[in-house]
């Protein structure tokens, strides 16, 4: 009897082990870099030029340590946002995109795409490393799913094209 009582909670602690390993696996955010897809080589890695006023944001919760500011040109949480506005770029301000990448969450369903990269302030005499959201995924009620972009700080004119740009 005492070896049945032992057997079954070794059996119990490995499968509640494995419920917990596969419920992490299926729910964590994916992401792949995307920088060599278009509409992204045009932007990736080249010297963009700002063409409206933005500002840098102390962003609490960043992809990555490395870009812990957000660049808002009033896409994403508004130049008028509750969060700590580090500093006003002005237009033709030099931006670098240093890479881009698409995160998916499995749990919610949701995509974004983020670039990231360097500015710098001529106000502050300082380089802020910062995440940027561009795009808009089509989902529902599409056979063949698709992304569309905005028009984006370093733009005369937004793109508009569909962009069939697959998910991680």
């Amino acid at each position: 009897m005492k070896k049945i009582a032992i057997g079954c909670g070794i059996f119990l602690v490995l499968v509640i082990g494995t419920v917990a390993i596969l419920f992490y696996i299926l729910t964590r955010p994916k992401y792949r870099d995307v920088s060599s897809e278009k509409p992204f080589t045009e932007i990736i890695n080249q010297k963009l030029t700002t063409k409206k006023p933005t500002l840098i944001l102390n962003y609490d919760m960043p992809r990555y340590e490395d870009y812990r500011y957000h660049l808002e040109d009033g896409s994403s949480f508004g130049m008028e946002s509750d969060l700590e506005t580090v500093s006003k770029i002005p237009t033709g301000t030099e931006v670098f995109i240093d890479k881009i990448e698409i995160h998916s969450n499995w749990v919610s369903g949701s995509s974004t795409i983020y670039l990231f990269g360097n500015i710098y302030s001529e106000e502050k005499q300082r380089s802020y490393a910062f995440q940027y959201t561009w795009g808009d995924y089509h989902l529902l009620y599409e056979d063949n799913p698709y992304w569309t972009f905005e028009l984006a700080f370093w733009q005369n004119e937004a793109l508009t094209e569909k962009y069939y740009i697959e998910l991680p």
